[in-house]
């Protein structure tokens, strides 16, 4: 929970020039994942405000967020997608994942993910804006759960190996408590109804990534850094669909 933990995830996460050396401990930067996530949220709900149509800021929304990103989850999303479909065993899905190309099951996934969002946006951007900053924080906090709970897949180095094979379980309670206590906060202090929306987004995505954790669990062993990208995209998703969802 250090200042060097929160740099190091500002440059694991985003493009924004943050100084800072390597760290030792790159664990510690799973403890603000969630409040990267809100910051690029605070960078969309600022486009959202544009004098602009809708559809326009549901695009340039998407857009923003992969260029901060460097489109980082999406292309781990896309190499999962190629490694499930094309590889049937491990060991191949593995060797797919670490190939640059795309594949026919990247290319189909990133665009049916891309209109879902942007289907999504196009709402919330006028009824639903504080969403923007919301979603992004859960889908983060969705990558440090996936990393605290399920073991690194490959034998060898990689994009993520020492931030998971250092992850505990432990490390996944703190940004819980985060988002946890956003929602508190929210429902006592400001807008009940979109602490419930929220909690229902958090629910929503929790789910999706249980499911992304056991499909990489059975298929591939674990997480790599590929993982931890679908898991944060589908998550993404999956939470915006949840705070458009009607309250019972």
């Amino acid at each position: 929970m250090t200042s060097l933990g929160l740099s190091l995830a500002i440059r694991t996460l985003t493009r924004f020039p943050v100084p800072g050396r390597g760290e030792e401990a790159p664990e510690k930067s799973l403890f603000w994942f969630p409040f990267v996530g809100a910051l690029l949220g605070l960078c969309s709900y600022g486009v959202a405000s544009l004098p602009l149509a809708g559809t326009v800021r549901a695009a340039l929304v998407l857009a923003l967020t992969a260029y901060l990103t460097r489109a980082f989850h999406l292309d781990g999303l896309a190499d999962f997608a190629d490694g499930l479909g094309g590889g049937w065993t491990r060991e191949r899905a593995l060797e797919i994942m670490r190939d640059s190309h795309s594949g026919a099951f990247a290319v189909v996934t990133l665009i049916v993910v891309l209109l879902v969002q942007y289907s999504c946006l196009t709402i919330i951007v006028d009824a639903l804006a504080p969403a923007l900053i919301l979603a992004p924080a859960i889908g983060r906090l969705m990558q440090v759960i996936a990393a605290s709970f399920l073991p690194y897949a490959r034998s060898g180095e990689g994009t993520a190996s020492q931030l998971v094979r250092r992850a505990t379980r432990r490390h996944s309670l703190l940004p819980l408590v985060q988002v946890l206590g956003t929602c508190l906060v929210l429902y006592l202090f400001f807008n009940e109804e979109l602490a419930l929306k929220a909690l229902t987004a958090l629910g929503c995505a929790l789910l999706m990534s249980l499911v992304v954790m056991q499909v990489a669990k059975r298929r591939l062993g674990g997480v790599t850094g590929d993982v931890l990208g679908a898991v944060e995209v589908l998550g993404e998703s999956a939470a915006l669909l949840g705070f458009l969802l009607p309250l019972a």
